[in-house]
C-alpha cells in the first residue's frame, strides 16, 4: 500500500523495505513501481527486485533497462546479472554501449559476469578500451569470471595499458583464465613498477601453475 502513497519518500522507503524483507509476493507491486513518475522509487524497485531474484522479473526490468533515467538503467542492469537470466543478454550487450552513463555500461559488465556467457566477450574486450577506468576494471573481472582463452589477447593489451589499475585487474583475470599463453607477459609484469601489479602477477602464475614461470617468481 505504501508504494501508492502520494509521497516520493515514502514509496521509495516502501521499495527499499521490500528490498530487505525479499519475498515474491511483493514482484507484482514492484513492477508497477518500474513506472513510477519518480525516478528514485524506480531505481529502488529495480534493486528490489534483483534482490528477490525471480524470473517473472525479467521482463519488466529489460524494459527499466531503457529508462530515460541512467540511475534506473544502471540497477536494473545490476538485477538482471542478480537474477542471471540469458534472456538479457542481448539487452544488457547494448547496455554496455551506453552513452549516457558510464555507471550503467559498468553494471552492465557485471550483469554479464554473473550470467557467464561467451557470447559477451567481444563487447566485453571493447569495453577494456572504454573511456571510463571502472568499466575497463568491470569488463577485466567479467573476462576472468567468464574464462575464456578467447579474451587472452585482448587481456595481454590490458596488461600494457598506462593505468596501474587496468594492469592489475588484467593480471588477475588472465590468473583466473589459467592459460599458458599468459605467461611471458605475466613474467615482465614481475618487473613492473607498481607493486599490486606485481603481486596479481605472481598470483596469476601461481594460478596457471606452470614451472617455466619458476625463475621469474
Amino acid at each position: 500500500k505504501a508504494l501508492e502513497h502520494s509521497d516520493d519518500d515514502v514509496r521509495m522507503r516502501a521499495a527499499e523495505a521490500l528490498s530487505k524483507i525479499g519475498s515474491e509476493t511483493a514482484i507484482a507491486e514492484l513492477l508497477k513501481a518500474l513506472k513510477d513518475s519518480d525516478w528514485y522509487v524506480r531505481s529502488h524497485a529495480a534493486l528490489a527486485l534483483g534482490k528477490i531474484g525471480s524470473e517473472t522479473a525479467i521482463t519488466g526490468l529489460l524494459k527499466a533497462l531503457k529508462d530515460s533515467n541512467s540511475i534506473v538503467r544502471m540497477y536494473a542492469a545490476e538485477a538482471l546479472g542478480k537474477i542471471g537470466t540469458e534472456t538479457a543478454i542481448q539487452e544488457l550487450l547494448k547496455a554496455l554501449e551506453d552513452s549516457d552513463d558510464w555507471s550503467v555500461r559498468r553494471n552492465a559488465a557485471f550483469a554479464l559476469a554473473e550470467i557467464g556467457t561467451e557470447t559477451a566477450i567481444p563487447e566485453l574486450l571493447k569495453a577494456l578500451e572504454d573511456s571510463n577506468k571502472y568499466v575497463r576494471i568491470k569488463a577485466a573481472e567479467a573476462l576472468g569470471k567468464i574464462g575464456s582463452e578467447t579474451a587472452i589477447a585482448g587481456l595481454l593489451k590490458a596488461l600494457e595499458h598506462s593505468d596501474d589499475d587496468d594492469r592489475w585487474n588484467a593480471a588477475e583475470a588472465l590468473g583466473k583464465i589459467g592459460s599458458e599463453t599468459a605467461i611471458a607477459e605475466l613474467l615482465k609484469a614481475l618487473e613492473h613498477s607498481d607493486d599490486d601489479v606485481r603481486g596479481n602477477a605472481a598470483l596469476a602464475l601461481g594460478n596457471i601453475g606452470s614451472e617455466t614461470a619458476i625463475t621469474g617468481l
